[in-house]
């Protein structure tokens, strides 16, 4: 079959033309390979070179002649030469000519991927693959148009919106955006201080929210909450405070701390008690929040309570619930005596329900070794209407003291001294002592953070708030405040991730499918998800919860971004399951654990809001300027 190559060239050249504009040809001097380490060459004229401005890492098109191919690759070099270097002449004088510079530039290509067309009264792509095919000497290159270069790297057309691609030092109108497949499979952000991370976080939560996607944010220090009052959005606040030496604590005390701490102008609270009862719509600047006091409660979790810290060190994680469950026996024998004796048979009941209310309302970690829950039974007998005449008169003790009573100048009053009923479980269980010491400084260390059962707060129940509110931010800015703890706000996160996942697994287990995409947006993430090795860590429950809100929460329609600017001591499974990585500067070390080794000299340097883009969604990685 003989071809008609004029013919072929002229249509290569126009399709060309329909994608960009023309301002060379591979060179017809030297071979054309392509493998894995052979660069394109290039002849770019010296018109074009001038009108051009080609720089390193700026993308050009090739269209190929023979075959209805275009390869899209990357400037890896460029050469310029004077008339006499092409002419192999070396003057004994030196003198000035600048005519002699008026030659064409040679340029090398790095191909990335291509795509093959079919003619159908115009062209179409038939498929977009990596960069395979033979490259013809002589065919045209041209500078792609940004909807070829974004086409061709398979960059998705909707989506969250991070940045413009950077071409040549300059970025150009060609949009890069994480669509639903790549969210939920999960980003990681990477970049040392100042690389310009929480500047991207917030573009997501603003695209994101253009988007009405739901978003969850953990914020550590108030600067998500700052841009949302910013903007004048209507978000939800959880806002998890601390025990403060008054237990007389109201709905205002933190509605009054949210506006000192945020200086809102405007300030009122609009409504009181909308899902809750203990949470308040507030007016801050232009945004309407709705803020939930909130705190663990310890008692409703205290079975759990290894598991919602990755800092339980795994010795003393291994005998808590045995320990909670004989602790529970001894405390619900001593809770069914004194109920008897105080209630009699018809009111037993009543009063077994009121003292395991109390408990609930307070028992903290610090009450399983030390510090008694106190009643005065007459107070007691006055709200449950019981026979005053009946009440004990004298001192009594049942289960040993884990509950006692004391009758002295007529005040009756009970003690339950939870922390009887636990060391004794520990005595029972014969744990070693230096077992029990380190229990007891965990215990200890928890509840001098001040972060469960605290009063007027409330749990945080995913389907209410987030059927109201697309954004819903996790404000730990005021747990930092009181003790700058790493346990205390990681512990916070992991419960309310915990209660998220419950939420998302039942939409799931009701439609098999996870309802509303929703993300999680985590910085400082390697605080959050510790490595493994460490002794202080609890690998088994930093990993189950990893698995769950991105192993199976992909299912459900849960996307992760975290950020962070240590990999090094992130758990090795956050890398494996964020298959979109956006790394900004950073040290070598860093980008070679990345595999970025090879964009190090962009990298270590780059300026902030530069970043590297590694996506599944994605034929290569391109280099981006992030979105303002």
């Amino acid at each position: 079959m003989e071809l008609d190559l004029s013919r072929l060239l002229e249509e290569a050249k126009d399709h060309a033309s329909q994608n960009g504009k023309i301002i060379g040809r591979v060179t017809r001097y030297e071979d054309i390979t392509i493998n894995d380490s052979e660069y394109i060459g290039v002849d770019i004229d010296f018109e074009n070179y001038l009108e051009a401005d080609i720089k390193r890492g700026q993308y050009l098109a090739i269209r190929s002649i023979i075959r209805p191919v275009i390869i899209l690759g990357q400037v890896y070099s460029i050469s310029r030469s004077d008339v006499f270097a092409r002419m192999g002449i070396k003057e004994v004088s030196y003198h000035e000519d600048p005519t002699t510079i008026a030659t064409p530039a040679y340029v090398e290509i790095k191909p990335i991927t291509e795509a093959e067309y079919y003619y159908d009264g115009e062209w179409k792509i038939k498929t977009i693959r990596p960069a395979v095919s033979p490259i013809d000497p002589q065919s045209p290159v041209f500078i792609p148009s940004p909807s070829l270069i974004t086409q061709l790297l398979n960059i998705p057309s909707e989506g969250v919106a991070i940045g413009k691609i950077f071409s040549g030092g300059n970025a150009i109108d060609a949009t890069v955006k994480l669509d639903e497949k790549a969210l939920t499979h999960h980003v990681l952000i990477v970049g040392t201080t100042g690389a310009g991370k929480t500047t991207l976080l917030k573009t997501i939560i603003s695209e994101a929210t253009k988007a009405k996607i739901k978003t969850l944010i953990f914020d550590r220090q108030g600067d998500f909450v700052r841009y949302l009052i910013e903007k004048g959005e209507k978000f939800a606040v959880v806002m998890p405070v601390v025990e403060k030496e008054s237990h007389d604590i109201s709905l205002q005390h933190y509605a009054e701390d949210f506006k000192s701490w945020y200086e809102c102008n405007n300030f009122e609270i609009i409504e009181r008690g909308k899902i809750y009862d203990k949470e308040v719509l507030v007016s801050c600047g232009n945004s309407k929040i709705f803020l939930i006091p909130y705190s663990i409660n310890f008692y409703f979790n205290i079975k759990r309570f290894n598991k919602i810290t990755p800092y339980f060190t795994p010795r003393a994680s291994m005998y808590w619930e045995p320990i909670v469950e004989k602790m529970r026996e001894k405390l619900d024998q001593a809770i069914n005596q004194v109920s008897e004796v105080i209630g009699g048979e018809k009111k037993k009941k009543d009063v077994k329900d009121h003292i395991i209310e109390t408990i609930a309302n307070y028992l903290t970690p610090g009450r399983l070794i030390e510090k008694s829950i106190i009643f005065n039974l007459d107070d007691l007998a006055t709200t449950l209407n019981l026979d005053k005449n009946k009440l004990p008169t004298n001192d009594r003790d049942f289960l040993g003291g884990v509950i006692n009573i004391s009758a002295f100048n007529k005040r009756r009053i009970m003690y339950i001294n939870i922390e009887k009923a636990f060391k004794k479980a520990m005595e029972e269980l014969d744990l070693h002592q230096s077992t029990k010491d380190l229990i007891i400084r965990i215990l200890r260390a928890y509840d001098s953070y001040g972060i469960f059962t605290v009063p007027n707060t409330y749990n945080f129940l995913p389907e209410e708030v987030f059927s109201n509110y697309d954004i819903v931010v996790v404000d730990l800015s005021f747990v930092m405040n009181k003790s700058a703890s790493i346990e205390a706000v990681a512990t916070i996160a992991y419960k309310i991730l915990d209660d998220f996942f419950i939420w998302k697994d039942t939409e799931y287990q009701k439609t098999h499918k996870g309802g509303d995409l929703t993300l999680v947006i985590m910085d400082e993430a390697h605080e959050y998800f510790p490595q493994s090795n460490r002794e202080d860590v609890a690998k088994d429950v930093v990993e189950e919860l990893i698995n769950k809100i991105m192993r199976l929460g992909r299912v459900r329609n849960i996307g992760v971004i975290l950020a962070t600017h240590v990999p090094d001591d992130l758990n090795p499974l956050v890398l494996q399951l964020t298959n979109t990585k956006i790394v900004m500067r950073n040290e070598e070390h860093v980008l070679k654990s990345l595999g970025m080794e090879k964009f190090k000299d962009f990298l270590k340097y780059a300026q902030p809001g530069m970043a590297i883009v590694n996506s599944l969604s994605f034929k290569e990685v391109p280099m981006i300027a992030l979105l303002p």
